[in-house]
């Protein structure tokens, strides 16, 4: 029981161990290639072993590889796509003058996207699991149908985002291919909230990050947001510029106060990304 137990906690190491190193490997380099393979594959097998506590067949070989394979290229691969699809975006409609790009114009299109690619990594992960045959012409069927809807969301909201811009003001694009320019003078004043976002980490559990949000109310009283995730100094500098034009058009502007949840958070995310606190305090008017 006790080998069983070990096994399992090395198989998921070992898948862990092994997406991580994916999502490094088309990031930083080919070195995350031979980790994945001389590092997390022989964990995971290992596990392997110690789970069935028996010598390893080669059908069992082969089934496995299989498995490790394919959870660890494919799956984060989708997610990767989808990741370079936002950025994509970007590169696409991005010109010059941008301070700030959201590939979404309103959380929900956001929001049914994830939930789409989430829905087909699931579906797919008991084909990966016990074999391409598994769950017969029903599961493929609804794959399919999940792929080709996913596919369909994308291609029908590539034209929704919405972007600062230091001239015009605010640019919203819609999916239906409306465009609205709020432009500067229409802006009656402008909050920057720090705040908790509990963001999904896994099937059973929401993991708290630190989230910051501008949100701009107009002079007809309607209001737009932008938010931002991962505490950075890409980010930071993005955010440094939305603020010196708001007070360059001489804007009303206002930083709300951290909380003490939200201040340990806020805390913790410096100290892990090892940045330096001094200029997101002044940014964040702590």
């Amino acid at each position: 029981m006790l080998k069983k137990g070990i096994g399992i906690l090395l198989i998921a190491g070992g898948i862990i161990f092994g997406v991580t190193c994916t999502g490094l490997l088309f990031t930083e380099g080919i070195f995350y290639f031979f980790l994945l393979f001389l590092l997390a594959f022989p964990l995971f097998m290992a596990g392997q072993w110690l789970r069935i506590g028996q010598t390893l067949r080669k059908q069992s070989l082969v089934k496995f590889t299989s498995i490790f394979v394919q959870v660890t290229l494919l799956i984060p691969s989708i997610f990767l796509v989808f990741n370079n699809y936002a950025k994509l975006k970007n590169e696409t409609f991005a010109r010059e003058g941008f301070l700030w790009f959201q590939p979404t114009s309103s959380p929900t299109i956001g929001l049914i996207g994830t939930l789409l690619l989430i829905a087909l990594v699931l579906s797919i992960m008991p084909k990966i699991l016990f074999g391409w045959t598994h769950g017969g012409k029903q599961l493929t069927g609804l794959i399919l149908s999940l792929f080709v809807l996913t596919a369909a969301f994308l291609f029908i909201t590539w034209n929704d985002y919405q972007a600062i811009h230091e001239e015009e003001g605010i640019v919203v694009s819609t999916w239906w291919g409306k465009q609205q320019t709020v432009d500067w003078s229409s802006v009656e004043s402008v909050e920057i909230t720090p705040y908790v976002l509990k963001r999904v980490a896994n099937k059973y559990s929401k993991e708290p990050v630190f989230a910051w949000m501008f949100e701009f109310k107009q002079t007809n009283g309607d209001r737009i947001s932008f938010k931002r995730t991962d505490l950075s100094t890409y980010n930071l500098e993005q955010s440094q510029r939305v603020k010196e034009q708001i007070e360059k058009e001489n804007i009303p502007l206002s930083v709300g106060q951290m909380d003490e949840a939200t201040t340990k958070w806020y805390e913790l995310e410096l100290q892990m990304e090892n940045l330096n606190p001094d200029p997101f305090n002044e940014f964040f008017n702590k």
